[in-house]
């Protein structure tokens, strides 16, 4: 380290500082890092990176903590001449310089948010690879550090975990369409998520916030890094070849007041020393004021190794993702999907209208279980990520700690992680539960609906038979009185005609002529017209004879023993 009394500028020498001989290799190395990382994040696809040259919109912010047997002093460097490299590095060093004492040297640098400046003046500091700020930058990508050998390098040097966070939307104008709106979120400068729906009337969403830890060992300690994402953002819209940055939909840190009392678990910060209770929201809590305010006014348990110092950063982690599952996955979204009264509603099977009601409310409450178990799995995966990242599963890091107090809280925080994923598994097997009691639900209302499509085939089947029935007798008769008109009519007339006068008349010598005629004919008519239905009679009658016979002949032929055994 540089005798800063000799190196330091002014404060107020912001411009026109002369070259410090001693730092020139240091400044070109900063430079050199500058130009790598803007072609490295200039190649990809996003609209907005850190090391673009405009105005973001933001500030970070930065703060030293070294940690002294149990005490901690803080250093907040001067960042308003981080342009110029050099005054940079060198209020990072006095930052970072050590008071005099017995103890090894142990430093926690707390970053929010990306700044390009400050990135590249600890990347030449700390030794930090392009790739951590990349890997920081891209939401999806997982920096793996290998040493020579191959083997893995431990999570004393690095890891990336993600945590649900919720910011609230600042509409500084609408957009010129009407109805919903397409999003991509950015942390910082950072692209954070999938792209968001959203309408006039949101005003909170959901998204992630990434933190990333480096770990450096020094000659006679360590210095460890946490950067973690600003909860200053933006909306870009997904249909803009040339966004305007800054964008004027906002992302910001919410309000206590926006906030809604939840109605699963509350959480309140209780200092054991007063009797200050504060009460605080782990989703919308923003980690740097919260880990700042610990870390000023707790004290810590540091070892030689570096992972030692965030204790405090992922125990509020832990209870940041507690937070958001149990109030993301409570008894509606598990059990109670649909309202208790229509879970207890009988089917009614003569009810076509409410069956097909009731079909869609199955497939959308179907729907909303897939999409709510999709989720659940994904935070799963991130879950388990930080359940390997925090070493909750390394028994030779537990092990290996000599301070019975850090043991205990080393085991606490493993059994906290183990917990909140086995109440994961249980969800899961609760939701995939209810998804196979829709299915079973799904599949119980088509065949009452096959039930009900049979049973109106039968009526419509029955009806038609009844009307062809109708019709028939219909046509027979029809048939019948024609062939009567066709004979009888003809006849009718002749035996009018022979009994209309004279002898013929009626009384007369020769009326019987009449009857001579009309009744033989009419007789003769007759059974031409019923032959058929006699003939069909009759051949009833023999088959039913038939079949009366043969009745009495197998009757006969087991009482006679021919079937017996």
């Amino acid at each position: 380290m540089f005798n800063l009394e000799k190196l330091m500028a002014p404060a107020a020498a912001e411009d026109g500082i002369p070259e410090i001989p001693e730092l020139k290799e240091t400044v070109n190395k900063m430079r050199e890092y500058r130009d790598n990382m803007e072609d490295r994040l200039g190649s990809y696809s996003y609209a907005l990176h850190p090391w673009q040259d405009r105005d973001h919109g933001w500030e970070s912010q930065l703060r030293v903590f070294h940690f002294d047997d149990g005490n901690v002093r803080s250093e907040s460097p001067r960042l308003d001449r981080r342009n110029d490299p050099q005054q940079l590095w060198l209020d990072i060093e006095q930052a970072l310089e050590k008071k005099p004492s017995e103890n090894p040297p142990r430093s926690l640098i707390l970053m929010e948010g990306m700044d390009a400046r400050i990135a590249e003046a600890l990347s030449v500091k700390l030794g930090i690879p392009h790739e951590f700020w990349t890997a920081h930058y891209l939401t999806e990508t997982q920096l793996r550090l290998i040493n020579p050998s191959g083997f893995d390098s431990t999570d004393s040097t690095y890891w990336k975990i993600k945590a649900p966070s919720q910011l609230s939307v600042i509409w500084n104008e609408m957009p010129d369409e009407f109805g919903n709106w397409c999003f991509s979120p950015y942390s910082g400068s950072c692209p954070r998520g999938s792209e968001f729906v959203l309408n006039s009337e949101t005003t909170l969403v959901d998204t992630t916030l990434c933190i990333s830890f480096w770990g450096k060992y020094t000659p006679d300690g360590w210095i460890a890094l946490v950067l973690m994402d600003v909860p200053n953002g933006c909306l870009l819209p997904e249909d803009e070849p040339n966004p305007v940055i800054p964008s004027p939909y906002g992302l910001e840190k919410v309000d206590e007041s926006q906030i809604a009392i939840s109605e699963s678990n509350c959480y309140v910060i209780s200092e054991s020393k007063s009797s200050i209770n504060r009460h605080i929201y782990p989703h919308q809590l923003s980690l740097w004021d919260v880990a700042v305010q610990a870390y000023e006014n707790e004290k810590i348990i540091t070892t030689d190794d570096p992972f030692s110092a965030t204790i405090i950063i992922r125990n509020f982690v832990f209870w940041k993702w507690e937070d958001q599952i149990t109030a993301n996955w409570d008894l509606n979204q598990t059990l109670w999907t649909s309202s208790l009264v229509e879970t207890q509603k009988a089917l009614d099977i003569k009810s076509p209208n409410l069956l097909i009601e009731r079909s869609r409310t199955i497939a959308a409450d179907y729907q909303k279980l897939r999409h709510s178990r999709q989720l659940l799995q994904q935070a799963a995966v991130l879950v388990r990520r930080i359940h390997e990242a925090f070493r909750c599963d390394d028994t030779h890091y537990l092990a290996s700690q000599t301070i019975e107090r850090l043991r205990i809280q080393i085991s606490q925080e493993s059994r906290r992680w183990s917990h909140l994923q086995d109440h994961m598994k249980v969800l899961d097997e609760l939701i995939s539960g209810n998804m196979t009691m829709y299915a079973q639900r799904a599949a119980m209302d088509e065949a009452f609906a096959t039930r009900i499509q049979a049973y109106d085939s039968y009526t419509q089947t029955k009806a038609a038979n009844e009307q062809a029935a109708a019709a028939n007798r219909t046509a027979r008769s029809s048939g019948q009185l024609a062939k009567i008109a066709t004979v009888a009519v003809p006849c009718t007339v002749a035996a009018s005609i022979l009994s209309m006068n004279g002898d013929f008349a009626a009384g007369e010598p020769l009326f019987y002529v009449y009857w001579c005629v009309a009744m033989p004919l009419t007789i003769v008519l007759l059974g031409w017209v019923v032959q058929k239905d006699v003939r069909a009679w009759r051949d009833k009658l023999v088959k039913k004879a038939k079949s009366e016979k043969g009745e009495k002949d197998v009757e006969s032929s087991r009482n006679s023993g021919y079937y017996s055994d």
